[in-house]
């Protein structure tokens, strides 16, 4: 009986895999291609497409040297915006991917804030969740497309 108690805790113990979890400051520059009809006044719907690649500040943090690729959208009234809304898919250094939706504010041309949650992920990142703060601020580059700074900072648990 006691061999049979002793494999039965064994195997529990040995199934049982504790979650792993950190914190995050990734910060870094993107090109977005775009898709705008402009109103005039400051009235605008605007989508965008694209990519930025990502440093972490936080030591061992899994989004430290990834890349993002987000697609969202956003209308502006007056130049200002108040649905910013959109998904990016990181591409960690290990292979694997996390997954965020996002959510945002801001005025046109200028830049934004927002929250996002981490809704999943591939490989042992599958079961990830978490949320935190982003902003962006726009700079110039290339006519047609936007540029820009954008950091992001969370906490995260798989």
């Amino acid at each position: 009986m006691k061999k049979i108690l002793f494999l039965i805790i064994f195997l529990t113990i040995s199934n049982y895999s504790l979650a792993e979890s950190g914190k995050f400051n990734a910060a870094g520059a993107g090109s977005w291609s775009l898709n705008a009809m402009d109103a005039g006044n400051g009235n605008m719907s605007i989508t965008y497409d694209g990519n930025a690649g990502l440093m972490d500040k936080e030591p061992g943090s899994i989004f430290d040297k990834s890349t993002m690729h987000c697609i969202g959208g956003l209308t502006l009234v007056a130049g200002k915006f108040d649905d910013e809304t959109g998904m990016c898919t990181f591409y960690l250094m290990d292979g694997e991917k996390v997954y965020i939706n996002y959510k945002g504010k801001g005025t046109g041309g200028q830049g934004g804030t927002g929250t996002f949650v981490i809704v999943g992920g591939t490989g042992k990142y599958e079961n990830i969740s978490g949320s935190g703060n982003s902003s962006r601020q726009n700079i110039r580059g290339k006519a047609g497309m936007a540029h820009s700074m954008n950091q992001m900072s969370g906490e995260y648990t798989y």
